[in-house]
């Protein structure tokens, strides 16, 4: 029996995706319980028959802050895949929202408001784009996109999925046809990394530009009551990104430029931040959440596991395993090479806070003897900045260099 509230166009075409479980309605209330307040029931209803869903190719009514049309495939449910589960709130997303899915090629995300705020009712549905403007140093710019779940189904517009990259017609026979022959673009035996060449995409070695590795510390919290960021030392958050940049990349959408947004380093260190010390063996993946992509506007990349050779003080090797599906195939992902660890970022009202901020993010695992501690000038955002976020000094941990005395 359809769901009612599914639109015509919509319920012809929702189908169960083949690695989502089935749930019973039971399910569903021990993962309510753990939410701040029970799920609208649009959504409960449409989770517990479908656990997220295939959609196939849907416009969702506008475009993003890039003018591409917003284009959602999917939708997320209770399952084990990092990728492919509902989430409640995330690094830059508050924790009464839960994210349900992303927009189509594009890290931005759909979440579900959980919790009645005084200008936006329990059940309202925001779009968090990436490429928005914004004075300050949030991942996303947060906007409403529907009043509701329902209203927001209502909106979606389903494509053609052939209107994407249509399998050209002229050629049928030919064998550099991607699409009806994506093994022409896997070279076998594949190349092995080099120095020269250290990341392997389908099998071809390329070169690099550079590669770099950066942890940020969040001081400037989600105030849910006070619908603002507030600073709080306290409790500060920690998000680790990898950034690859290859040496014949063009900057444009779909070409190599791999990167990470938020390695899960401490779920892969048992819950704990890691030492400096323990960088030196760490293994990351392929379970936890990856937010990991080809590049942007370019294939996800699945089933990420980094694995650190070698540290010598600020200098990492690492090698990055992965998969990406193009043309219906999934293709081999491979980096092995040096990787330059930037150190940690901190933004504090006051120089003076950084003990407590690491107290709070690193749970007293920081060593201070094994860093190098940059104080820059203190920054003016200007009059449109709040009072509490206006002053801040930016603050960065830097790996001491062998040798070298501690600051």
């Amino acid at each position: 029996m359809p769901l009612s509230f599914l639109p015509p166009a919509l319920a012809s075409r929702i189908r169960h995706a083949p690695y989502a479980p089935a749930l019973t309605p039971e399910q569903v209330d021990q993962f309510e319980r753990g939410l701040p307040h029970p799920l609208p029931a649009d959504f409960r209803e449409l989770l517990v028959r479908f656990n997220g869903a295939l959609l196939g190719n849907c416009f969702a009514g506008f475009r993003d802050a890039l003018d591409r049309e917003v284009r959602i495939d999917e939708l997320l449910g209770l399952r084990a895949e990092g990728r492919f589960r509902l989430q409640l709130g995330e690094e830059e997303i508050p924790s009464d929202v839960m994210v349900f899915a992303s927009q189509y090629g594009a890290i931005n995300r759909f979440g579900l408001q959980l919790v009645d705020r005084p200008d936006s009712p329990r059940g309202t549905i925001w779009f968090f784009d990436s490429n928005a403007p914004s004075e300050t140093e949030d991942l996303y710019v947060a906007r409403e996109c529907a009043p509701s779940f329902s209203a927001f189904l209502a909106q979606l517009t389903p494509l053609p999925d052939a209107a994407v990259d249509p399998v050209p017609l002229e050629s049928p026979d030919d064998p550099n046809d991607p699409w009806r022959h994506p093994e022409a673009l896997e070279k076998v035996p594949a190349d092995v990394p080099t120095p020269q060449r250290p990341l392997v995409l389908a099998g071809h070695g390329h070169a690099i530009e550079s590669a770099r590795l950066t942890v940020y510390v969040s001081t400037w919290i989600p105030d849910l009551e006070a619908r603002a960021y507030r600073y709080q030392p306290d409790r500060a958050t920690v998000m680790y990104s990898l950034e690859i940049q290859a040496e014949d990349s063009s900057g444009e959408d779909g070409v190599p430029e791999p990167y990470a947004n938020t390695l899960p380093v401490a779920e892969a260190n048992g819950g704990r931040h890691p030492s400096l010390a323990e960088w030196s063996t760490l293994v990351v993946g392929p379970e936890g959440d990856w937010d990991a992509w080809y590049g942007n506007d370019a294939p996800s990349l699945q089933d990420n596991r980094l694995t650190v050779l070698e540290r010598t003080g600020a200098d990492l090797r690492l090698r990055w395993e992965a998969k990406y599906s193009q043309y219906g195939r999934d293709f081999a992902f491979l980096f092995e090479g040096p990787v330059r660890f930037e150190g940690i970022r901190f933004d504090v009202k006051d120089p003076a806070d950084l003990d407590r901020v690491l107290a709070s993010a690193f749970g007293g695992g920081h060593r201070p003897d094994e860093w190098t501690r940059k104080v820059g000038e203190r920054q003016d955002r200007g009059a449109q900045a709040s009072e509490d976020e206006r002053y801040r000094f930016p603050v960065t941990l830097v790996p001491r260099e062998p040798g070298a005395p501690p600051t």
